[in-house]
């Protein structure tokens, strides 16, 4: 009724404000709570919280004793409850709102699951208010009273609604339940008699936690990539704890640091009552030969994955990365940082650019460069400012497996300018001032063209119209005191505007 009408009723009635926001926010709580019960949980609507417990009751020894403790734990935090147990959501939820009440849950076994839906109201087929008018004007007020209505009739007079609502609360049309998160793969979970704050209880309860998933993940031969720990309080707040390795891993030593090492941010408030260890994410891991003097199983690749996990975990997953290769001739794109928590696909591997025709990338390249030699030779002709550089030795540069000329152990992202005077169209520059400081050219190597990467833009190239910064020239500088540099020229030599020069990277 509205509130003037309410307070003449009851003048001392208290009211406040509606929040919808904390509301839903509220109940997205206490479905994540339900997660005690069953990974399956989400909000049902404005006021409910459905629970898939299908293989998961039998915990609780039968879900007349799952009902009892949760009835008993909701009415600890002052929550006024209906619970319903039925075999399709739509029972469940029928039930739960029109049959269940406070202390008296509604549990019909399935084969009078039909019984006792029959006398509710039409309104528990979750229909729209016009279709529930429609229906009780024509005398259904009760849906046993649609049961021996011919399923055509129904559709013809009201739509489809009343059909696929019936259809649905018997299980004959299928609907899914999507949780609330991400549903883990294995779970393991402990309960206390009385609930536990200490850190040392939490330190210990980990632990036991962690030697129980991993004798589980042992026998199966996998290993553990991404977890997730839940702390439920008595108060029906939760709190997590999430951790990723760069490996995978059931090393419980191994894994109960790294929840360790996060334990100072849960708070336990008055207590912990329930603690759910969740793996979402496994990998296969075989058995790995140990070492016979030493007895350790920790090689080179367990100790770099160990430092990663303890980085990664403190500092966050994306702050450590590494590099991925690239199938890209652009000296930029060749690579790619990527988290060293991203879990590989090896079904599907993500696919790389498309490459180009072979040296498509090197037009007018003269570095003259055998396919079979290991180190670079001198370019075509001597430039202006000296001879050339010598090849280049102790990991100053690398080469690609097509015999591309030797690229810098470090590049700049952006390029950055750099100021440049040269004589002829083709030569390298023979001064050039980058960071406020001017160096003189002493040997020089190059040019090698390479160009944008037509092939992935859909045609091929009208060379008279590329843009000029499309054009890059390279070349591998010495100046007077031996440091070496990656220059490129971005745009033609006689393009108008000038050409741009760079400085891209530096050779060790």
């Amino acid at each position: 009724m509205p509130l003037a009408d309410a307070l003449s009723f009851l003048p001392g009635l208290m009211t406040v404000p509606a929040d919808p926001a904390a509301d839903s926010a509220a109940l997205t709580r206490l479905a994540e709570w339900c997660g005690r019960y069953s990974p399956w949980t989400a909000p049902d609507e404005d006021n409910g919280i459905k629970i898939e417990i299908t293989g998961s009751a039998h915990l609780w020894g039968g879900e007349a004793a799952l009902v009892a403790d949760l009835a008993r734990r909701l009415s600890r935090q002052g929550i006024v409850h209906r619970i319903a147990v039925a075999g399709t959501l739509g029972a469940a939820w029928a039930l739960a709102r029109h049959a269940a009440a406070d202390g008296r849950p509604a549990l019909p076994a399935p084969q009078d699951e039909r019984a006792a839906l029959a006398p509710l109201p039409v309104e528990a087929l979750r229909l729209d208010p016009l279709t529930v008018q429609g229906l009780r004007r024509v005398g259904l007020r009760r849906i046993g009273e649609l049961y021996p209505m011919p399923r055509d009739a129904l559709a013809r007079r009201f739509g489809d609604a009343v059909a696929r609502r019936l259809d649905q609360i018997f299980g004959d049309l299928p609907e899914p339940l999507s949780p609330l998160s991400e549903t883990p793969s294995r779970r393991v979970r402990l309960s206390f008699a009385e609930p536990i704050a200490d850190p040392a209880d939490l330190a210990r309860a980990i632990e036991r936690l962690v030697e129980d998933l991993t004798a589980r993940l042992a026998r199966e031969g996998v290993g553990a990539r991404r977890l997730d720990l839940g702390f439920h309080r008595v108060d029906g707040r939760v709190e997590h704890i999430r951790i990723g390795t760069a490996r995978p891993s059931r090393d419980a030593r191994h894994l109960a640091k790294l929840f360790a090492a996060k334990l100072d941010t849960v708070d336990p408030g008055l207590g912990i009552e329930d603690m759910i260890l969740a793996v979402f994410a496994v990998e296969k891991l075989p058995p790995e030969q140990t070492e016979f003097v030493s007895g350790h199983s920790k090689t080179a690749a367990h100790d770099i994955a160990a430092l990663l996990d303890r980085l990664g975990n403190r500092l966050g997953p994306d702050a450590i990365t590494r590099i991925e290769p690239r199938a890209s001739h652009i000296p930029e794109r060749a690579s790619i940082c990527v988290s060293v928590e991203r879990q590989k696909n090896a079904a599907s591997p993500p696919s790389p650019p498309p490459m180009g025709p072979r040296r498509a990338e090197r037009v007018g390249v003269r570095w003259g460069i055998p396919e079979r030699s290991p180190t670079p030779t001198s370019p075509s002709r001597r430039c202006a400012t000296g001879p050339s550089l010598s090849p280049l030795k102790g990991g100053e540069g690398f080469f690609h497996s097509a015999g591309k000329p030797p690229r810098p152990v470090r590049l700049f992202q952006p390029p950055e300018p750099v100021e440049a005077q040269w004589v002829l169209p083709d030569d390298p520059p023979f001064r050039f001032t980058w960071r406020r400081r001017q160096h003189r050219v002493l040997r020089a190597d190059g040019p090698e063209r390479i160009a944008e990467e037509w092939w992935t833009e859909g045609g091929p190239p009208d060379l008279a119209k590329c843009e000029a910064d499309m054009i890059r020239d390279y070349y591998r500088v010495e100046d007077e005191e031996g440091r070496r540099f990656w220059l490129f020229r971005a745009g033609l030599a006689q393009s108008d505007p000038p050409p741009r020069w760079f400085v891209h990277g530096v050779f060790a």
